[in-house]
């Protein structure tokens, strides 16, 4: 049998002591206090297909933001290498 670290066995006892406690409450959880009978209507759906709606307008928006913005020019690919190039003689001069 191989020892857990502390945190590891600690982790594992809190989630087996949950699961068998929960297990417990639901096997003895009154038959009243279950839900009874088909779902209500409780209103309109238009609110939740608003949110869902705004959800993938924003989706789309941020993709293709990503997507429009990702991609650079030949000129500054360039430009970026040659910063970079400087950077490293400028480090190699200091470190000499």
């Amino acid at each position: 049998m191989e020892i857990l670290p502390r945190g590891v066995a600690a982790t594992y006892l809190s989630g087996t002591a949950t699961g068998i406690f929960g297990s417990l409450f639901l096997l003895y959880l009154p038959e009243h206090a279950v839900a009874q009978g088909l779902p209500v209507e409780t209103g309109s759906h238009l609110p939740v297909a608003l949110w869902l709606g705004g959800a993938v307008v924003l989706g789309i928006a941020i993709a293709y933001g990503i997507l429009r913005t990702r991609s650079r020019t030949s000129a500054e690919k360039r430009m970026t290498d040659q910063a970079t190039k400087d950077l490293y003689v400028k480090e190699n001069r200091d470190a000499n």
